[in-house]
């Protein structure tokens, strides 16, 4: 079923340091061409700066989305280190566009932009805030919508609502009149769908590669593919929406061919059918941060891997941090009563540290699962790793999510 839809969205440069990557998507662009590659008809109400403009039309021309692109006086670009890191953007002091026309429309896909989105009036709206933290509601700048889902990271749904839990959020948003569903997305432990009279959980699908950036601009995308067709509930939009995703992030794929669309949309149904719809919690387990901190470098990795793991409320035990540097016969006691008292060991294997791979070979005598990053390790080095179990990545993000979803698995 074809459906005309307006998406309000950034249009911005990606970069990505580890693994190296150059795109010119952004929200907009990013959700107008999984649409169009649904099947629908697509306008895109975005805006561009100097030298990226002609980029973005050639790309809208290519994917036959019809683009309204107001002119900014430079280009903006989102840079990360990694997939899972918070961009640094350029410049500094991004341009805004205070006055823009009104977008009306029938069916409207919307997200929040630095340079300041329009005002929409729209019959169906579906909203995703963005910022994180500096999310701002829909009706912040006079939108408005007789139907509105809004669909929200739970730190968005936070900064919305002042609400703590995803219930609360949900709960919040559900207050306004307009809104008739909120959707809170909650990483690998999945989403909650609330409506007026229901709270139910949908599951994220396990992959086995994770390119994370613009993983929720698929969601939305998808959800909005399934809701504004009229036939399928806030629920069904939200499945097909989540196993969208993991066939993004497994190929960096927009468009799928038929093929891959029924099996998509198979697993989508089936999932929805033999779930529980319960909550999934976050593992009570903790993982053992093992890799050498000897360096800069060393230092700055053993951080990103906490952080990263606590975002997605794992319990993280890291010597460095937790015990700190002492004498041989201090430490070395102290790592190892650690050691056995974790659930899983979550190991940086780069340097081949000795006491990195001491702690991955006294957790596999003790069968505790190990999941390791090893980013510039020769193939050879790492033959009693994987001869004695361990889940090997050579990228930091698959890394991260495995090291979750093997901890959800085991305890």
């Amino acid at each position: 079923m074809t459906v005309a839809v307006t998406v309000v969205g950034g249009s911005y440069g990606e970069e990505c340091s580890f693994p190296r990557s150059i795109v010119y998507r952004g929200s907009g662009t990013r959700a107008s061409s999984v649409l169009a590659g649904l099947g629908n008809q697509v306008t895109l109400d975005t805006v561009t700066g100097p030298l990226l403009r002609d980029e973005f039309a050639d790309i809208c021309r290519l994917k036959g989305i019809t683009s309204q692109a107001a002119k900014a006086s430079s280009d903006v670009w989102f840079r990360y280190r990694h997939p899972l890191s918070k961009p640094d953007i350029y410049p500094s002091d991004p341009p805004v566009i205070p006055e823009r026309a009104v977008v009306s429309a029938d069916c409207a896909l919307v997200f929040g932009m630095i340079e300041g989105r329009p005002k929409v009036i729209a019959k169906r709206a579906i909203y995703d805030p963005q910022d994180g933290f500096r999310a701002k509601a829909f009706a912040e700048n006079g939108s408005l919508a007789e139907e509105l889902v809004v669909l929200a990271s739970l730190s968005e749904g936070r900064a919305l609502t002042g609400m703590h839990t995803a219930e609360e959020v949900a709960n919040g948003l559900l207050a306004n009149s307009s809104c008739v569903a909120a959707v809170i997305k909650c990483g690998p432990l999945g989403a909650l769908v609330a409506t007026g009279n229901t709270r139910k959980w949908i599951d994220a699908f396990p992959t086995t590669r994770m390119w994370k950036i613009g993983s929720g601009d698929v969601f939305s995308a998808a959800f909005a593919h399934k809701w504004f067709e009229g036939s399928s509930t806030a629920l069904n939009a939200a499945w097909f929406a989540s196993r969208m995703v993991a066939e993004y992030v497994s190929t960096r794929l927009e468009i799928f061919k038929a093929e891959t669309m029924k099996t998509i949309c198979a697993d989508a149904l089936d999932s929805e059918a033999k779930s529980t719809h319960q909550p999934k919690l976050p593992p009570k387990g903790t993982i053992y941060l093992a890799g050498p901190f000897f360096t800069t470098a060393q230092q700055w990795l053993v951080d990103e891997a906490r952080f990263s793991l606590g975002e997605l409320g794992v319990k993280v035990f890291s010597p460095i941090h937790e015990i700190g540097e002492g004498l041989p016969n201090e430490v070395g006691p102290a790592d190892i009563f650690a050691l056995e008292h974790c659930h899983l060991v979550f190991a940086l294997v780069d340097g081949i540290d000795a006491g990195t791979l001491f702690e991955i070979g006294y957790a596999r005598a003790r069968n505790i699962p190990v999941v390791c990053l090893a980013e510039s390790v020769d193939a050879k080095s790492l033959t009693m790793l994987l001869g004695s179990g361990c889940e090997v990545f050579n990228d930091f993000a698959m890394s991260i999510y495995a090291a979750c979803w093997q901890l959800a698995h085991y305890v």
